[in-house]
């Protein structure tokens, strides 16, 4: 049978409380609330709100509940403590429920919730920035929404518990619907070194669109997610600064076949900012409603992320919806910041949408296209033997400003005999310039040789390329300048392009000579380390 102490009780037996009427609240007011083994304090009546209006810093106005401790609270919840590090609760592993209709957290300081249940009925309010989990060390404690619905009103909450259980729902949701650029109705969850799927249950008029960022890598952080649907369907507003405000607002949204985004991009913004380094696959989830796209609506979706400059290459896979809700997965996403969905065959303007390159004999064919151009004069045809030292090889004029897909390509007719490295460089009018990413070509690469020798000093190993033109036992040898065989290898390749990583950890910078041989031929190539 639940124990409780209702607020006469508690004024006339504890002499800590004071009230204005039964039932009408409980006003903490510079004491200590105890609630030792099992009791419970019952806040009843349709305005039974609890008060803290402690003035006298964070000795006085605290409560402490034990762990089988709770608090039934049917009106709003309030804070008003003059010093805002007093979080009204000390080391409490105890819980609080909010039982009543259209309930409200607020007041002029945070409260440190353990357990916070969500019963009764309507919508919870943050008017407050609010944690839950606990606010001590291995923080432990559960948000249960349940079947209710809390609105984070421009607030953020702050799940302490870096459990994957730490927030749990039915059918209720949390709303962070803030249709501004920045917008500030976040979930904060402190998850540290843990890993697995963090699933943030938000949701809007009676939809559920979870969010699960399912975390791989173990390093610390803490991650933080946003989501609002715009009101109009050309996105706007726009994301503005974002990742604690070291990415820049997006600027660009253009469809790469020409025109508004609303041809090609599904009507809603996430926002994810992650404190450190961290990788994880990342699942979307948006009503069928906001998919307002023209280029395929119900054909394959992709995400994209805006890097602060432009529009990453776009990741993952999906299908549109235009009823229900629908999904997109991103897996190994490791860059976070804005996001949107978007139709595969119509994403967002990247410079460079692709570059590639086949082999016709020995000769090269280089191909790219781009999503858009942007006083373009012209592209430069690089090449490398070793990925480090480039040479020009042509250069092709652009189209200089353009949003709509554009073709080039070009045929290396002399490539280097092992492998070759390409890229480009763009350069505009005004002779600013950047490069493209580096593409690896082993169309010159034919018979018994060397292709090349790449020392990693950093990492203490050397990769060494080479092919065969025949199957059969190979041996590796390398001897420093002194002619002392420092390592040997046997090898069993395959016929064409090989590659072995051979450990200098133990070895010092020199130079040395590397010998291939089989029980015909021998190369042998110098190399510094």
């Amino acid at each position: 049978m639940k124990k409780y102490i209702y607020l006469i009780q508690t004024i006339f037996l504890l002499s800590f409380v004071s009230y204005t009427a039964f039932g009408q609240g409980l006003i903490n007011n510079g004491a200590y609330i105890v609630l030792s083994s099992g009791p419970y304090i019952e806040i009843n009546g349709s305005t039974g709100n609890y008060l803290n209006q402690d003035a006298s810093g964070p000795s006085y106005g605290r409560i402490t509940v034990n762990t089988s401790g709770t608090i039934d609270v049917n009106g709003n919840w309030t804070n008003n403590s003059a010093d805002p590090t007093d979080n009204v609760f000390t080391s409490s592993v105890g819980t609080v429920e909010l039982v009543g209709t259209a309930q409200v957290i607020g007041g002029t300081a945070s409260t440190y919730f353990n357990n916070l249940n969500l019963l009764g009925s309507g919508t919870k309010t943050l008017n407050v920035n609010t944690l839950v989990g606990g606010g001590y060390s291995s923080p432990t404690g559960i948000l249960a929404v349940g079947s209710d619905v809390m609105d984070l009103n421009q607030h953020t909450l702050t799940m302490n518990n870096p459990a994957t259980g730490g927030i749990t729902y039915s059918s209720g949701y949390i709303i962070s619907e803030t249709n501004t650029a920045v917008n500030p109705s976040i979930i904060k969850w402190n998850i540290g070194t843990s890993t697995g799927s963090y699933v943030y249950p938000f949701g809007v008029s009676g939809t559920q669109i979870p969010f699960t960022f399912q975390k791989t890598t173990a390093g610390s952080s803490n991650v933080s997610v946003s989501t609002r649907a715009t009101a109009s369907n050309d996105n706007t507003p726009y994301a503005g600064i974002s990742d604690n405000g070291t990415v820049p607002a997006v600027s660009n949204m253009l469809s790469v076949w020409g025109g508004s985004a609303v041809t090609s991009v599904i009507d809603r913004w996430w926002d994810i900012y992650a404190s450190a380094a961290t990788t994880a696959n990342v699942t979307f989830t948006y009503r069928g409603s906001e998919n307002t796209m023209t280029v395929n609506p119900t054909g394959p979706i992709r995400a994209q992320h805006w890097n602060g400059t432009g529009w990453d290459w776009p990741l993952g896979a999906g299908t549109g919806v235009i009823a229900g809700t629908g999904t997109a997965t991103v897996n190994g996403a490791s860059t976070f910041s804005p996001w949107i969905l978007v139709a595969s065959s119509a994403p967002l303007p990247i410079e460079l949408y692709s570059f590639t390159s086949t082999c016709q004999g020995n000769s090269v064919s280089l191909n790219w296209i781009t999503a858009s151009e942007t006083n373009n004069s012209y592209f430069t045809v690089q090449r490398s033997a070793d990925g480090n030292n480039f040479e020009d090889v042509t250069n092709i004029t652009g189209k200089g400003n353009s949003n709509t897909m554009v073709n080039y390509s070009y045929i290396d007719t002399h490539p280097y005999s092992g492998l070759s490295y390409y890229r480009l460089k763009q350069t505009d009018f005004n002779n600013d310039f950047t490069y493209s990413p580096i593409i690896i070509s082993d169309c010159g690469i034919s018979g018994f040789d060397i292709v090349n020798v790449i020392p990693d000093e950093n990492n203490h190993i050397t990769t060494f390329n080479y092919s065969v033109e025949a199957n059969g036992s190979y041996h590796l040898s390398v001897y420093d300048l002194l002619g002392n065989l420092i390592i040997n290898n046997d090898l069993h390749p395959e016929v064409g392009f090989n590659k072995v990583v051979l450990d200098f950890s133990s070895f010092a910078h020199s130079m040395y000579l590397i010998v291939l041989s089989n029980n015909t031929k021998s190369i042998t190539r110098k190399f510094i380390y």
